[in-house]
Formats: structure tokens, C-alpha cells, sequence
């Protein structure tokens, strides 16, 4: 792309004014994730997302009606705009609409010849909105909250049964030090985005780890795969005015210097001092809240892992005591305790689990597995024999049952035992 003051492309202008706008309206929901972020640090739920797009289902129902034909329901879609009915609606529509604004926008403003400085900043908008995101996700990475390590239901579940989503979280999760190094990674990119001179190598790292995530997204099923596809466009955009360069650079043997773009200045040196103290306030707050944010969730999530619990089934008697047998339909095989959110999982001998919500009154020692239908609600009385056992008695499937629990700590799973080791033990 021509950015010296010489004339533009008739493409060029085209593409610029749809890019412009399709970009400039996409780069709202990175705006968007940051201050919902923020928002934690005032409110312990943060904001509902969802009702910022609220107004815009009815139209996106009526235009997958009639052009789209994709199946959206706003009664049982979300209104967030993910990898989901809504978000294909969101972003079909927008490309629609930016494409008649385009249009409309070059009969308008056909005399022009170029639009170097509107394109130098946006370019900076850019950079600040793709920075201040991928910082976000990098220290997510390096106070480890995005990918927490593995609970206790995913490291008891049969490898088999794990979905591709849980395979990569748990991947990452297990491995603290090669997630902060990931999020390093990232924080970098990110701050080299906001300088000038460091542009070119900002973005140029930001699309090989965009493209790593993306990818990541695309073959492992995670829920992002458009948005982070959306910032790795951006990088795209922000590297073209040196794609001409870097291609003799790295294809021609060229020992041409890579520069940088047309730059502008505000003449009013009011204008300019603005301009410099919001570059500078808004990086440094939202990075500020987002680093406060991540450590009040670290200390919620690391608290709520050391309070979990993994129960094996010593014995369980139903009138006989059951042997443990996979063909055995009654018998339970292991249990797990979450205290956050009060939920059971009981396991049967095909290691199949299923939750329950669980409230325990301490003046009676009983533990009660709550059901929609107040009839099938399970009361069970509980003892501690000693310090790791747990004993419950009470009814399952109609049957008095006596059930003997052992407490199995989670350092005690093979995966979370391991540490790494740099010579092979003999």
C-alpha cells in the first residue's frame, strides 16, 4: 500500500474504506473484553456482555430469515457475537453493510487521492487495541488463570472421554512454566507494538503467535476462532505498508533498509500533549486493572483447588458388601468434592460421573444431594473415622447403602507428581 503522498490505487482506496470500517467496528469487541475485565475489579460478576447486543437480535433474526438462512434463534442463541449462530449473523452483516458504505463512501469522497493520514492513525488505533489485547491474554498466561491447572473431575476423567477443548487446556495447564513462557511471549509482542521503531518487529512476532492460536483455536475446537482470527487480520493490516520491502528483504537478498511509513504531527501543541497522555494513560490503566484482576482470580482459583477432594470407594455395602466389578451397575468407584460451588460428582464402576449439588448441615452430620424433585433428594449421614476417611450412609436407588471413602490427594495423580528433569533417571 502507497503511504507517501503519492496517489493511491482505485483497489487501494476501495479496500482502505471497507477495511476502515470492518475493522474499526470488530476492533469494539477487543474494547469491549477489556473493559468487561476491568470490570471485575469493581463489580465480583463484571458486566453481561450479552445485553450490549441485545437490540441487534431482532434484525439479525430477520436477515437470517431471508438472506442468511443459518439457523439463528435469538429465543435459544446467545447475543454475544462468538463462534456461534449470532457471531456468523454479526460478522456476515457487517461485511454486507461495509461493503455499501464503502461504495457509498468513494462516490462521496471520490476526488481524493490518497488517505495517508487518516490510515497513519488508524494504524496507531490499531496498534494500541491489538497491544493492550494480547497483553491481556499474556499476563493471563503468566498469572496462570487462563488455563488454571487441570481440576479434579478432568484429571480423573479417562483420557478418552476429554473433548478436544479439555485436551489443550489441560495440556497447558499442567505445565505452569511453558504457559509463562507463552504469556511472555505475548507481553513482549505487545509492548513492542507501542513504540514506533519497534513496529515492524511487534507485528511481525504478533503474527507468529496469532497464526500458532489460531490454528490452536481452529483444531482444537476452542470457542475463539473468529475473534482471534480477527486480530491476526489486524496484524496483517498493520504490516502492509512494509510488505513490498520485507519481500526483497527476505526473497530478493535485498540489503534495502526497512522504513517506516509516513508519519503526521498535530501542530497545536495542546493537541499533541492530549494525544501523548492518552497513549499513556490508557495502556498503563488497562493493563493495571487487568494485572489486578488476574490476582484476585489466581487467589480465588488456587484457594478453590486446594479445597477440592478426591474420594476412592474403600467398600460399599448394600446389604452385602459389593465387590468392585465393572459389570456392578450399583456400586460406586470414586467422589469428588468441590466446595466451590457445592458440587459432587459420584462415579459408577464404568467411570461414568454424574453432579449433583450438594449442602451439608454440620448440627446433624448429614449431606444432602439436592434434586429437582424434592422426592428423590438424597440425605446421607457422614462420619470421619480418622482424618483421610469418610463414611456415608443413607439410600441410593432405593437401596441402605454404607459407603467407606478414603481421601486421595491430588499431588498423588501420576501428572501432577511428575516435575521436570533434565538428565534420564537410570
Amino acid at each position: 500500500m502507497t503511504t507517501n503522498g503519492a496517489p493511491w490505487k482505485p483497489w487501494e482506496k476501495f479496500g482502505f474504506r471497507f477495511l476502515f470500517w470492518f475493522f474499526g467496528i470488530t476492533s469494539l469487541l477487543c474494547v469491549m473484553l477489556n473493559a468487561f475485565i476491568a470490570s471485575f475489579v469493581f463489580a465480583k460478576n463484571g458486566f453481561d456482555m450479552n445485553k450490549l447486543f441485545k437490540p441487534l437480535t431482532g434484525i439479525f433474526h430477520w436477515l437470517d430469515r431471508h438472506i442468511y438462512h443459518i439457523g439463528y434463534d435469538p429465543k435459544i442463541h446467545s447475543s454475544f457475537p462468538g463462534d456461534n449462530h449470532f457471531g456468523v449473523t454479526f460478522y456476515l452483516t457487517l461485511i454486507l453493510f461495509g461493503i455499501l458504505v464503502t461504495v457509498v463512501w468513494g462516490v462521496l469522497d471520490k476526488k481524493r487521492s490518497n488517505y495517508d493520514r487518516l490510515f497513519y492513525w488508524f494504524c496507531i488505533y490499531l496498534r494500541y487495541v491489538l497491544a493492550i489485547t494480547i497483553i491481556g491474554y499474556g499476563i493471563d498466561k503468566i498469572i496462570p488463570v487462563q488455563m488454571s491447572s487441570p481440576s479434579a473431575a478432568v484429571l480423573t476423567e479417562p483420557y478418552g472421554n476429554l473433548n478436544r477443548f479439555n485436551v489443550l487446556w489441560t495440556f497447558m495447564g499442567v505445565s505452569p512454566g511453558y504457559m509463562i513462557f507463552t504469556g511472555s511471549l505475548e507481553v513482549i509482542a505487545g509492548l513492542l507494538l507501542f513504540f514506533r521503531r519497534t513496529t515492524l518487529a511487534g507485528c511481525l512476532l504478533v503474527v507468529a503467535i496469532l497464526s500458532n492460536i489460531v490454528a490452536l483455536n481452529c483444531f482444537y475446537n476452542v470457542g475463539v476462532k473468529l475473534f482471534s482470527l480477527q486480530m491476526l487480520l489486524f496484524a496483517l493490516f498493520l504490516l502492509a505498508p512494509y510488505y513490498q520491502r520485507l519481500f526483497q528483504f527476505f526473497f530478493t537478498d535485498s540489503t534495502t533498509a526497512v522504513r517506516s511509513p509516513k508519519r503526521f504531527f498535530f501542530q497545536n501543541k495542546r493537541k499533541k500533549y492530549l494525544v501523548t497522555a492518552m497513549l499513556l494513560f490508557i495502556p498503563l490503566a488497562t493493563i493495571g486493572l487487568e494485572l489486578i484482576t488476574d490476582y484476585k482470580t489466581y487467589n480465588v482459583v488456587a484457594a478453590n483447588g486446594h479445597r477440592q477432594k478426591i474420594y476412592d470407594v474403600s467398600a460399599f455395602v448394600a446389604k452385602d458388601t459389593l465387590a468392585p466389578l465393572t459389570t456392578d451397575t450399583m456400586r460406586w468407584k470414586r467422589v469428588l468434592l468441590f466446595v466451590e460451588g457445592h458440587n459432587m460428582v459420584v462415579y459408577n464402576m464404568q467411570d461414568k460421573g454424574k453432579w449433583y449439588k450438594f449442602k451439608i448441615d454440620s448440627s446433624k452430620n448429614t449431606l444432602t444431594l439436592n434434586s429437582d424433585d424434592k422426592a428423590k433428594m438424597k440425605v446421607f449421614h457422614y462420619t470421619y473415622p480418622a482424618k483421610d476417611l469418610m463414611n456415608l450412609t443413607g439410600k441410593w436407588n432405593g437401596k441402605d447403602i454404607s459407603v467407606s471413602l478414603k481421601v486421595s490427594p491430588l499431588d498423588s495423580i501420576p501428572l501432577n507428581k511428575e516435575r521436570v528433569t533434565f538428565f534420564e533417571e537410570e
